[in-house]
């Protein structure tokens, strides 16, 4: 290297001084590697054809569910076109890279004598991310698990892409509680769950619910209204000190048989001092104290000095806040993945390594709200599409997935969508567990010439129906004519323009329709058609294509 630089002239060591000088001091380095599925975006544009012998609809009335077998690179191209900002959760369980040919490279084995093995899956893996954060809704939430073999390496990918701010917490599984007898060193039990929020301050963990034993352990008292658990009335930790809440210091006054705001003679003043000498709060301002001093307040002497406790009701606190280490039979991957995976499908070794249906379904409770449309952009066998209709049926949501998932060695055909069959007719061994009345569309990756020539544009919007419809989430086929497409969902309708000179003919077929209209018009520009729509520009949403759809790409395969 130093006999490189000698042959460099002065501006170009300057040059590299300057480089050298922006390079990070801190954090993840590695080299990229070239992948082929990303640089076939040079040249090709993903688009996603309706597979439409595999629809399943048992559910007129509830929302539809996606499946999209490909890349997962194309996939999330695509869905920064149709989801951008409207994700709510991502789970993923990527390969963990440990070298025992389950995860090619450029349709080659990464096995564990690879040399440059850690950074083809930190390069495999950044450019999902980066395509997966745009689709977060500002409240969303990614979830991603991982073994020891690349944790390191994915806690400080994330922490990049995310922000350290946005860690939300990492979270040890006991997945695995016989422990693996063929390591060497230790009998590995767990795996992790990285949590990460697009933006920490609207993200929300939720509780889990309580159970007997947590009831009993957090709340082991009882009185006529409820179980309760007691924590101190003085406040502690962020916001505790007087000066940073000063109305909520205050004295109370306890006579021996009541407690009061108004001094007595015969009363004991009680400050929240603690016992360094530290003027703190009480929790609540005075108005709520007397308005719950009877049932929820109580008196102890603790080291011959009155202390104010407060009772913590379980309708109160709402659940018990998820812990890091989560240790349940519940979470065996192989009682709860394999073995009912092989047993779903009546034959053993159906899928490598399926996630504990119920681990997914946990992770999916604290991090999901009950209309939330949730991603696993690594699908494999479907567990987390099941996990969501699982969900739903628990706790009467509507929640919505997307799976993307390859076909390699069959894994979409035979594994995941099948699964997700059962899962919606029913299987009468797993009637607890299947037998969830949804809808479910199946999508598979294409790809049009990215040149663009007129010819190109009209052939990509000839092939977006798909897109536009998973965009507007219309999947009813109302009218499907050669210069135009109608497709509904309620009252929301989707029109699809492939001749500018059918828009009269467009407008007799809306005329007598009532809803709202997202309509998408061929254009080899970037024409608005505002003109045309004028007299209904009341119900209707035009947008030119292809334009709207190679703006997006442009952004992302720049």
């Amino acid at each position: 290297m130093t006999e490189q630089y000698g042959k460099w002239s002065k501006e170009e060591l300057i040059a590299e001084m300057k480089r050298m000088k922006k390079r990070k001091k801190f954090g993840l380095v590695w080299e990229d590697k070239p992948e082929d599925v990303a640089e076939l975006c040079k040249t090709k544009l993903p688009v996603l054809v309706d597979i439409e012998k595999k629809e399943i609809s048992e559910n007129p009335h509830g929302p539809t569910n996606i499946l999209i077998e490909g890349d997962n690179y194309h996939a999330l191209s695509v869905l920064n076109y149709t989801h951008k900002d409207k994700i709510d959760v991502i789970y993923i369980d990527p390969p963990y890279n440990t070298g025992n040919a389950s995860w090619r490279y450029n349709n080659k084995i990464v096995d564990a004598e690879d040399s440059f093995k850690h950074s083809k899956f930190i390069s495999f893996l950044e450019r999902r991310l980066k395509l997966a954060k745009s689709l977060l809704s500002p409240k969303g939430i990614l979830v991603l698990t991982i073994d020891d073999y690349e944790i390191h390496t994915c806690r400080l990918l994330l922490d990049e892409i995310f922000g350290e701010n946005n860690r939300l917490g990492t979270v040890v599984i006991v997945h695995n509680p016989r422990g693996r007898n063929d390591d060497r060193y230790f009998a590995t039990m767990h795996e992790y769950a990285l949590f990460y929020a697009k933006n920490a301050q609207f993200a929300e963990i939720k509780k889990f619910e309580f159970n007997d034993e947590s009831l009993l352990e957090q709340f082991p008292h009882k009185d006529s209204i409820s179980r309760y658990g007691i924590v101190s009335f003085m406040r502690t930790g962020n916001n505790s000190d007087r000066h940073t809440r000063p109305n909520l210091f205050y004295p109370i006054y306890w006579n021996g048989k009541t407690l009061s705001l108004k001094r007595t003679d015969d009363a004991v003043k009680i400050l929240p001092i603690n016992e360094k000498g530290e003027e703190k709060t009480w929790r609540w301002s005075q108005e709520t104290f007397l308005e719950r001093i009877k049932t929820d307040i109580l008196v102890k002497s603790v080291k011959e000095k009155i202390r104010l406790f407060k009772k913590r009701r379980p309708e109160i606190v709402g659940g018990t806040k998820p812990k890091t280490l989560w240790y349940d039979p519940r979470y065996d991957a192989s009682s709860h993945g394999v073995v009912l995976l092989d047993r779903l499908f009546k034959r053993r070794g159906i899928f490598p390594y399926p996630k504990s249906l119920y681990a997914v379904l946990d992770t999916l409770k604290i991090a999901s709200y009950k209309d939330s449309i949730v991603l696993d952009f690594f699908a494999g066998s479907g567990t987390t599409g099941h996990a969501v209709l699982l969900l739903n049926k628990e706790d009467k949501g509507e929640r919505r997935f997307i799976l993307c998932t390859n076909n390699e060695n069959k894994i979409a055909e035979d594994v995941c969508y099948p699964r997700i069959k059962q899962v919606i007719k029913g299987n009468k061994d797993y009637s607890y567990i299947t037998g969830i009345p949804a809808n479910l569309k199946y999508f598979r990756t294409d790809f049009v010439n990215a040149d663009p020539t007129d010819k190109n544009k009209k052939n990509l919007t000839e092939k977006a129906t798909a897109m536009l419809c998973i965009k507007e989430g219309t999947f009813e086929k109302m009218m499907n004519k050669k210069v135009f497409k109608i497709y509904k969902n309620n009252n929301h309708y989707t029109g699809i323009i492939f001749d500018q000179m059918a828009i009269p003919a467009f407008k007799e077929a809306i005329a007598k329709l009532k809803g709202k209209f997202s309509i998408y018009i061929f254009s080899l520009s970037d024409d608005s058609f505002e003109d045309e729509f004028e007299d209904v520009k009341q119900k209707v949403k035009i947008s030119p294509i292809p334009e709207v759809i190679l703006r997006v790409y442009r952004r992302i395969f720049k």
